[in-house]
């Protein structure tokens, strides 16, 4: 009977320290997909600079 005993007890054991290592390698995956996810800022484009005027002289040298 004691014997019966310490085995169901150890049989729930392993299934309760089974249990608590299931839970956290997945809250480690969850945490790697979190943490890898593929998720960019929204990218603005570059606005080109305006080309200057046909009646602007530039720059010039006195």
């Amino acid at each position: 009977m004691l014997k019966r005993l310490a085995l169901i007890g150890g049989a729930v054991a392993g299934i309760v320290l089974l249990r608590k290592k299931a839970k956290q390698q997945q809250a480690e995956q969850d945490l790697w997909t979190q943490a890898t996810d593929d998720v960019h800022a929204p990218v603005s484009t570059p606005v080109p600079a305006p080309a200057p005027a046909a009646d602007d002289e530039g720059p010039t040298s006195v």
